[in-house]
């Protein structure tokens, strides 16, 4: 005799003996759904992560001119499935914006009190210019530039600055052309600064002298100050070889750093350093999650892009620059100098390129532009609220 065996479903019932006894089923169904409502939460954290990574700032640059006017200069990487991307601008009074895709196309924005929404048309990266007076406050001679930044950036000083105070421990610390470029880690920071008279042998000995009586006194205090030292050591290089206005402006920024490490020095004790890296399974994860975003989400089509997009290619009839060098022989040097800028890009530029280009403050790179069009070199029209400048078409130079 075979046995037979059936599945019964076992139904509620209360036995007198006081037992519950519950669905059998309906304990399958749920262990078989938690993996998936896990998976589900899994999903949605991971698709939190790659969003903020996305649009985490990837290069932020300040260029700070004698004005009292920052050019800002912003990169991140964007979502190609988002139709459009919105990001905290660095102050409210913003002029010259302009935004590009990764290839130099003009892509349309809207700013919207402190922030900038722009329409991405399937781009993977936008570049963002723009200039702006509130990041840079003066008090008597000294000029204060504030910034509150969830990233780490670049800040190039005016020519013939003298730093007097940072708030925040540099990253690096160098002279470019004259210039203090300083690199600064994410957070609030504050860097004091004045123009000075720089480059003479005097003012260079004076303030490398500081600098050694500050770095041996934070020294003798069993503090190391090794970044301070070597800044020191490339100023009295610079002082031996005559360049005395780099000299003084690398002293002054050893004994910065040595302020900066003295302070580090003080407060390591309290603070320490939280560990950002992401862990392995993060990343795994990541990747996992990107895989399953790009396969799940189709994209989005950029037909349209080439109908949105403002022309911006330079005209065939445009005259090259020896042409207008042989028409308007009076022309000054820093003219025939932004006239070969404007022709090498297709003979049409943003006044926000010059600016970047030349390191002018806005109201002397104005003054060039306005200079050239009464020379009727260029014309000036307005797009986006931009200033493009353009090269004048032939028959207007006759």
């Amino acid at each position: 005799m075979y046995s037979k065996y059936q599945l019964v479903e076992v139904q509620d019932v209360l036995l007198s003996e006081g037992m519950i006894f519950v669905r059998i089923n309906c304990i399958l169904t749920t262990m078989v759904r938690a993996p998936v409502i896990a998976a589900c939460f899994l999903f949605l954290a991971l698709s939190t992560f790659v969003q903020y990574a996305i649009g985490n700032p990837k290069v932020l640059d300040f260029t700070t001119y004698a004005d009292g006017t920052t050019h800002v200069f912003y990169q991140t990487d964007v979502d190609p499935q988002s139709p459009d991307f919105t990001f905290n601008l660095y102050g409210t009074n913003i002029d010259n914006l302009v935004v590009q895709d990764e290839n130099g196309t003009l892509l349309s924005s809207k700013i919207n009190a402190n922030t900038v929404t722009v329409a991405t048309l399937g781009s993977s990266t936008i570049k963002v210019d723009y200039d702006t007076p509130d990041l840079i406050s003066k008090n008597g001679k000294t000029w204060t530039f504030h910034v509150n930044s969830e990233t780490d950036y670049s800040i190039l000083l005016p020519k013939n600055t003298v730093i007097v105070g940072m708030s925040a421990s540099p990253l690096n610390m160098q002279i470019v052309d004259g210039q203090s470029l300083i690199s600064l880690p994410s957070g609030s920071s504050d860097i004091n600064y004045i123009f000075g008279v720089l480059g003479t042998s005097q003012t260079a000995t004076l303030a490398i002298q500081k600098a050694q009586d500050f770095i041996s006194t934070v020294n003798a205090a069993g503090i190391q100050t090794p970044l301070a030292l070597a800044k020191l050591n490339e100023s009295r290089a610079d002082f031996n070889q005559g360049k005395y206005s780099d000299a003084e402006s690398i002293a002054n920024l050893a004994k910065n750093l040595a302020i900066q490490e003295q302070q580090t020095a003080n407060s390591i004790h309290d603070t320490k350093s939280a560990d950002t890296l992401p862990t392995l399974p993060l990343i795994i994860g990541g990747v996992i999650g990107v895989g399953v975003i790009g396969f799940v989400v189709m994209k989005k089509s950029r037909s349209g892009k080439n109908i949105m997009l403002k022309e911006t290619q330079g005209d065939d009839t445009m005259p090259e620059k020896e042409t207008i060098y042989r028409l308007k022989p009076e022309l000054r040097q820093d003219d025939k100098e932004i006239i070969a800028f404007i022709s090498e890009k297709g003979g049409q530029v943003y006044e926000s390129e010059l600016r970047k280009k030349f390191l002018m403050p806005r109201t002397t790179m104005w003054r060039a532009v306005k200079r050239l069009e009464r020379e009727d070199v260029v014309e000036i029209e307005k797009v986006d609220q931009q200033n493009l400048i353009k090269l004048r078409k032939m028959e207007d130079q006759k």
